[in-house]
């Protein structure tokens, strides 16, 4: 960020994102000291799987825009606190530039997916329900992301690429649903 009202913006969205981040860490943790079974031991897989879910999301936006800045990229923030908190100018920008801010928000994936790997364990169901909600959400993401990726990668324009492949629509997003789903099937029923 160059300028103070830009700095302010980032901070602002940094403390809302990350106050949630710290909320749904420390409650996975409370929930992760519950015995296992019961309604309480399911709720808790429950609960863990939901923390999986918007962590996936938290990190791979910041991941989005650490990759975009580290690239130089021109960026706008939202003014408000936003899940989506800024926006890529595609004019402004290259497709190299386009690549970093992909690129970043895969990465993110891939690290919260590495640490739910350590944390979760055959004597931890919460925890497993952490690491399906993280293992769908990736296969999700890379469903719906690397094929634009890939497509810029070739030579394709970036707002081209993003429009044809988002330009699917429904299909598009149901079969990342499916995916993801049942990626997080298999993670609860092998390990």
């Amino acid at each position: 960020p160059g300028e103070p009202a830009e700095l302010v913006g980032v901070l602002k969205q940094a403390l809302a994102h990350g106050g949630v981040a710290a909320l749904l860490i420390a409650l996975l943790a409370s929930a992760a000291s519950l015995p296992a079974g019961g309604v309480a031991g399911s709720v808790a897989v429950a609960w863990a799987f939901l923390t999986g879910l918007a962590l996936s999301h938290i990190i791979h936006e910041w991941c989005h825009f650490f990759g975009a800045r580290l690239a130089g990229s021109t960026l706008s923030l939202k003014p408000a606190v936003h899940p989506l908190f800024f926006d890529f100018d595609f004019a402004k920008n290259t497709p190299g530039q386009f690549l970093c801010l992909s690129i970043g928000g895969l990465l993110g994936n891939i690290v919260l997916l590495s640490v739910a790997l350590v944390l979760a364990g055959p004597q931890s169901p919460v925890m497993t329900g952490f690491l399906a909600a993280v293992a769908g959400q990736f296969v999700f993401v890379l469903m719906l992301e690397l094929p634009v990726s890939l497509g810029v990668m070739a030579g394709r324009d970036p707002l081209q690429s993003l429009e044809q492949h988002f330009g699917q629509g429904g299909p598009l997003f149901l079969r990342a649903g499916i995916g993801g789903v049942a990626t997080a099937t298999l993670v609860f029923l092998l390990y």
